[in-house]
């Protein structure tokens, strides 16, 4: 009768055993797929973005920005660099610097400087109204009519385009080239170039 007891006991222990060790394979092998789906799987963020200022939402996802990103704000550049008067345009040159590429900030640092002073010694304002935005990679053509004033008398209004440059890393988007183009059938194939075109 000990011997039945002892048997019927032995059965019941090794019968847990085998299911606890079946539920530790199952853990182990779930644990095993969830260590292979968080290493293969895109776990950046994507945010959509919708800030007062702007017109369209946009996204932001790891290394990658959306075009309408891009788009509106060539248009913010192109509004600091080209829109200004001998009173702000300090200002707008050190907003437009915070967004310098590092690799480039010498060469915009040392011509925005050098506009800077020669637009408050002549009295010289611009607007820019832009017209037109392509797109092409991380490059943006802005076209559209800038107007050229001496004190308060017009000098000058024409169509202009402007290649703008940026470069998108550490989640901050910094601007490399702000520069006008001539060359209406291949605008993106502009090489280095000034940061604000001659005044």
């Amino acid at each position: 009768m000990r011997e039945s007891r002892y048997r019927s006991l032995l059965t019941d222990t090794l019968w847990r055993r085998n299911l606890w060790m079946a539920v530790a394979l199952l853990l182990a092998t779930s644990n095993l797929g969830l260590a292979y789906w968080v290493l293969n799987t895109d776990m950046r963020e994507k945010t959509i973005v919708v800030p007062p200022s702007f017109e369209k939402t946009f996204w932001v996802h790891g290394d990658e920005v959306s075009p309408e990103y891009l788009e509106q704000m060539a248009v913010y550049f192109a509004g600091l660099a080209l829109t200004y008067n001998p009173d702000n345009i300090g200002h707008q040159v050190n907003r437009f610097l915070r967004y310098a590429d590092p690799e480039s900030y010498g060469a915009l640092a040392a011509r925005l400087e050098g506009d800077t002073q020669k637009i408050q010694r002549n009295r010289l304002s611009s607007v820019f109204y832009p017209q037109e935005v392509r797109l092409k990679g991380e490059q943006a053509i802005l076209a559209g009519q800038l107007t050229t004033l001496v004190g308060n008398k017009q000098t000058e209004q024409r169509q202009a385009r402007f290649l703008i440059r940026f470069t998108y890393r550490d989640g901050r988007l910094f601007v490399s080239q702000f520069t006008e183009v001539q060359d209406s059938e291949n605008p993106f194939a502009l090489g280095a170039g000034s940061a604000r075109p001659e005044s």
